[in-house]
């Protein structure tokens, strides 16, 4: 015997369903509540329309993915608002003197020297303590900062302009400064991802060489996970009735994850504040695309932001959620369960959903019994013949009879008259002889 691991399905609304097929539907209209899994309006209204076009038993229809909330805690708070890892990582310093710099730049400023407008109140980060555990520079090494803005003063003219991102040296603990470059739209130390963000980990080898030799002594490692949602199919079971709908499978999550190291690296030549479109929510949209192709480790791919390689991919697929949901039909049969045939000389057929009963020529309606699937039944009997009842009739009037005259004796002939009289005498004469016996007898 075939066992089913089934649970009941609890409907968020009462589901319509009979009142798409017939009104007499309408009072078991509504899923019956025994769940565990809801269903929502959206899943109930696909039922509803899949059983409006009327389906026959095991007819199956998919209605959908279930809705998936990728897993994340984090919100980007905008490119207004963040504050970049590298800068969360430095430490906030001064500049503690009035240097003058050469710029290295692909623009008209190139090889200008400058000095930094207001160095005193300018507001800088340490890059060295940028990097994993935020070291303490020995002595002799390079100390580099970075300030998000600054306005600088060319000693040639006096002029002023303003940029972006800059990162200069300083002196180094042993008060040396082996470099006089000041570099601009130097972008990484401004990257558009939070330290708080739990999708991405920098790793920083050294950050004080980034200055100096771009994204080499630093990686940005990010894990993504896709949750994959599962499919609903359902399926009809005449032997439910209509508004039961039970689960005989329950859908599961699937999941892909991928794991992936980047160089970030955007254009530098890119205008204004154009890196910033590149914030941590459409990096990982990137990553989240690439994480459904099912890639495999050591795959390469670039994007606008940077370099990318897959170092590792994971998967697990989702299982379909199986619903069955009943449907009930109207019978038209007779007492000994044949079915009811119509005047055409056709038999009935039985009819989708719950339905009233009908008149049929020569049959009685008898009663009307519910089957334990939830079927209607309708049951007729043969008509009885009815007597035909006599006419009555009008008596007729009898003829009244026609008057008659008694027709005169006729005068015998003369032959007859002597014959009567013969006989006449005849008899006469027997009656006299009689007579006298009769005398002679007494006398004696």
């Amino acid at each position: 015997m075939k066992t089913s691991n089934k649970r009941k399905i609890v409907s968020s609304a009462a589901l319509g369903l009979a009142l798409l097929m017939t009104p007499t539907l309408a009072s078991r209209s509504a899923i019956h509540t025994y769940a565990q899994a809801a269903l929502t309006a959206d899943e109930e209204a696909k039922i509803q329309a899949f059983l409006a076009t009327q389906p026959q038993n095991n007819d199956t229809t998919n209605i959908g993915k279930v809705a998936v909330t990728q897993p994340s805690s984090y919100t980007f708070p905008g490119v207004n608002n963040y504050t970049s890892l590298f800068q969360s990582r430095g430490t906030k310093v001064n500049i503690d003197q009035d240097y003058e710099y050469t710029i290295e730049s692909s623009d008209a400023n190139n090889g200008k020297r400058v000095k930094i407008k207001n160095w005193t109140s300018v507001e800088a980060y340490d890059i060295f303590k940028m990097g994993d555990g935020s070291p303490t520079p020995i002595g002799y090494e390079d100390k580099f900062l970075y300030a998000k803005e600054v306005t600088l003063i060319d000693t040639a003219d006096g002029s002023e302009f303003t940029v972006k991102n800059a990162v200069f040296p300083v002196n180094n603990p042993d008060g040396d400064r082996p470099w006089e470059t000041l570099w601009y739209n130097r972008y990484t130390f401004d990257l558009p991802i939070e330290e708080s963000d739990p999708r991405f980990k920098a790793e920083i080898e050294d950050a004080s060489l980034i200055p100096l030799f771009g994204n080499g002594y630093w990686t940005l490692h990010a894990t993504v996970t896709e949750m994959v949602p599962y499919e609903t199919i359902v399926k009809v079971d005449e032997s439910l009735k209509t508004g039961e709908v039970e689960e005989d499978v329950a859908g599961a999550l699937g999941g892909k994850t991928g794991k992936y190291d980047i160089m970030y690296s955007p254009a530098e030549d890119l205008p204004g504040d154009t890196y910033k479109q590149y914030t941590s929510d459409v990096i990982y949209a990137d990553l989240l695309e690439n994480v459904d192709t099912e890639p495999a480790v050591n795959d390469m791919f670039s994007k606008p932001w940077g370099d990318v390689t897959v170092t590792s991919f994971t998967s697990s697929p989702a299982t379909n959620r199986v619903l069955r949901v009943g449907i009930d039909y109207t019978h038209f049969v007779t007492e000994d369960g044949t079915s009811v045939i119509a005047a055409d000389g056709t038999p009935v057929a039985k009819k989708y959903g719950l339905q009233p009963q009908e008149t049929f020529a020569g049959y009685e309606y008898v009663t009307t019994r519910t089957e334990a699937n939830g079927d209607r039944v309708h049951v007729y009997k043969k008509a009885s013949a009815t007597p035909v009842a006599p006419s009555p009739t009008t008596p007729t009037t009898p003829a009244a009879p026609a008057a008659s005259t008694p027709e005169a004796p006729a005068t015998p002939k003369t032959g007859d008259t002597n014959l009567f009289a013969a006989f006449a005498m005849l008899v006469s004469g027997m009656i006299a002889s009689a007579a006298a016996f009769i005398t002679k007898k007494k006398n004696a």
